[in-house]
């Protein structure tokens, strides 16, 4: 994981922020409770993402874990507070790292995860575009076993990912996956060596940063309708998007940079 000096940003030790380049990495950072969440981690991420998605300059961000596991799911002894008074929903213009309620993110997070990832930590992972995880890594959505079900985005996102049925066979049950089997079903995009985790993440981080901002902000809107009402619905907004983008700078930098044979450069405009 990054060695390199923590930027302030998100006034939490329990979530860190960094800046690469036009990546942010948000790591999660309770290595000594296996990252279990609480309520100030959930208030650090909502205000990191708020910072990621406001800030021009970041075009990816890349979540991560520190110490031995991604995360074990959230703190089961502040669960019942947290959800009884009122901490975890969330309005327009706040951030919900689950992304179901408020503002969404209008750019891409990738999940790296290792060791762990489950429950709640699962849920964030699924929250992001896709997941890169270590060789070795254990998955598990084991809601139902606690008296309680994934109620922040699995039951819905993991149908949406691996299928019904496969979804079913592991929501219902509680059992856990390993990464090989995690990647089969769809569930993980990537499975890489554990040292080589954070390199590839930051490796594609990188990769769609320097993609055209608009064009990676109007792909993702779309797929996102899609996934969520369907098809249809979304080929209802690509006129719209379509005569947006087309008309940007950006573009004829993309026509310009291909009879150049060069690679774009790409400011979102």
């Amino acid at each position: 994981m990054p060695e390199s000096t923590i930027e302030a940003g998100v006034k939490s030790s329990t979530v860190t922020t960094e800046v690469r380049g036009n990546v942010l990495l948000i790591g999660l950072n309770r290595p000594d409770k296996k990252n279990a969440l609480t309520g100030e981690m959930f208030s650090a991420l909502a205000e990191a993402y708020k910072r990621y998605d406001s800030d021009d300059d970041l075009r990816c961000a890349v979540l991560y874990g520190e110490g031995g596991v991604f995360c074990a799911g959230a703190d089961m002894t502040q669960l019942k507070d947290l959800v009884e008074s009122g901490a975890l929903v969330y309005s327009e213009g706040e951030y919900d790292p689950f992304g179901m309620e408020g503002s969404r993110l209008s750019k891409p997070v990738i999940s790296a995860v290792h060791g762990m990832c489950f429950a709640g930590g699962l849920e964030l992972a699924l929250a992001g575009e896709f997941i890169v995880a270590a060789e070795g890594t254990l998955f598990g959505q084991p809601e139902v076993l606690r008296g309680v079900f994934a109620f922040g985005g699995g039951a819905a996102r993991w149908a949406e990912r691996v299928g019904y049925a496969n979804a079913q066979r592991y929501l219902l049950t509680g059992n856990h996956l390993n990464a090989t089997e995690a990647h089969r079903i769809g569930l993980v995009q990537e499975v890489v060596p554990a040292d080589e985790l954070f390199d590839r993440a930051l490796e594609l981080a990188n990769e769609i940063a320097a993609a055209a901002p608009m064009a990676v902000r109007h792909s993702l809107a779309v797929s996102r309708l899609a996934a969520a009402e369907g098809t249809p619905a979304a080929f209802k907004v690509v006129p719209e998007l379509r005569s947006e983008v087309v008309g940007s700078s950006d573009a004829a930098e993309g026509v310009a940079s291909f009879l150049q044979r060069r690679a774009g450069v790409y400011t979102g405009n």
